[in-house]
């Protein structure tokens, strides 16, 4: 059985939307949501949805960024996008091979698509690579940000709040920011996938910097250099060999 939930912020679409996935043999609705901030609420509290069929255009939260939180989620079911405007985001995800249902809907389509979430191996992986990419090179800096959490509480930074990243001793990665020091559960490697590569860059194994926060950048041994960040000057950045040639380029230093 493949458990659904609906996030549409038009009653009639949504039932509509139900109607024909109840036609469905082996498909269980188990929510349906107006916005995507209740969309997220809910998936944090309940992880044993499969997939999410989500209106890309929302009056409060559109779909792009609630996918992208979405994607977030330990354990994140499958997005399904559904719109009624066949533009460039649609054209991007079927270029990218993620799936999507175009309004007005029919059954044949809704079938297809509930064909392929059952040839997974598990819907309940993180949803294709594709989608990921495409999400992350469309999404705002405003738009863009990382979940950590503090005690009970989880804070959200947004990609223009963070100075740079830094591993520990341990290899912990520990999160500079407008807002404070935070530690994550997430390996640097994610935290640079998740991040922006116009924005931000790996300056050395054990950092990764925000590009718009540099305020200075000092000529150091072997032609590479050491930078100094906004709002965290006395903490010196080296810029390894190894990624000196993607910082020049950022940075247009010939």
């Amino acid at each position: 059985m493949i458990k659904i939930v609906i996030v549409d912020d038009e009653y009639p679409a949504r039932e509509e939307l139900k109607d024909m996935l109840a036609e469905i043999e082996g498909v269980d609705i188990i929510a349906e949501f107006e916005d995507g901030m209740e969309t997220i609420d809910f998936l944090r509290k309940n992880d044993h949805a499969d997939a999410v069929f989500l209106d890309i255009r929302m009056r409060h939260k559109d779909g792009i960024v609630t996918a992208w939180e979405i994607l977030q989620l330990p354990k994140p079911p499958q997005v399904v996008f559904i719109t009624g405007y066949e533009d460039y985001a649609v054209k991007a995800f079927e270029l990218n091979a993620v799936d999507y249902v175009l309004k007005p809907y029919s059954l044949q389509r809704l079938e297809q698509t509930v064909g392929k979430l059952r040839s997974m191996a598990s819907v309940n992986q993180l949803a294709n690579e594709n989608t990921f990419e495409f999400l992350r090179n469309n999404l705002t800096n405003e738009q863009m940000r990382l979940f950590v959490w503090v005690g009970e509480k989880m804070v959200v930074l947004h990609a223009d709040d963070i100075v740079y990243i830094k591993t520990d001793e341990k290899g912990k990665p520990m999160i500079y920011s407008s807002k404070g020091i935070f530690m994550t559960r997430l390996t640097l490697k994610e935290i640079e996938k998740t991040l922006s590569p116009v924005q931000f860059v790996r300056t050395h194994r054990s950092y990764l910097v925000n590009l718009n926060k540099v305020s200075e950048v000092v000529p150091w041994f072997n032609n590479t250099y050491m930078i100094s960040l906004d709002g965290y000057k006395e903490e010196q950045v080296p810029v390894a060999r190894h990624y000196l040639n993607d910082f020049k380029s950022a940075f247009k230093i010939l």
